[in-house]
């Protein structure tokens, strides 16, 4: 599961992978997309369209309620990160969340040919990793869990 494509993940998602704002747009438009659609972040889209940074939950926390910021006047472009790292969708879950880990991203922007094709959060590749694809019967679940969790850790401490 470790070696598969992160693309593979964003296949298995139920929620739309790519939400976008206007960098005009308020933090208060983009929060209530977010809470809509149950998602922790948003594309930031700049006036010709293209991706001008994300805008996530940890943003809401540090850029806007740490900062005193009124959430009904302020846009996007003073409070998103702009520079976005990206993956492409061929790249295996195990780099995407060694990078994960390693830089503190909760949201990864999935691009191929520099078109954003997804974002996965770490819940997504939590998910992916511990919770198995076919069912298990309920007394066997808490062991399997357990085993998949140890095989992620020892494999991202091999890296």
């Amino acid at each position: 599961m470790i070696d598969h494509p992160v693309g593979d993940i964003l296949k298995g998602k139920t929620s739309p992978t790519l939400l976008s704002v206007a960098a005009t747009a308020t933090v208060s438009e983009a929060v209530a997309l977010m809470d809509e659609k149950g998602l922790g972040s948003v594309l930031v889209r700049d006036a010709a369209g293209a991706m001008a940074g994300i805008f996530t939950e940890r943003d809401v926390m540090r850029r806007v309620v740490r900062q005193g910021r009124d959430p009904r006047t302020t846009p996007m472009s003073a409070v998103m990160t702009p520079d976005v790292r990206k993956v492409p969708s061929t790249e295996s879950v195990l780099e995407v969340l060694r990078l994960m880990v390693e830089h503190g991203y909760r949201h990864m922007l999935v691009a191929d040919g520099g078109k954003p094709v997804g974002v996965v959060s770490i819940r997504d590749l939590m998910r992916w990793l511990i919770l198995p694809d076919a069912p298990i019967a309920h007394e066997g679940r808490r062991g399997e869990i357990r085993t998949r969790a140890l095989d992620a850790v020892e494999t991202l401490k091999q890296s």
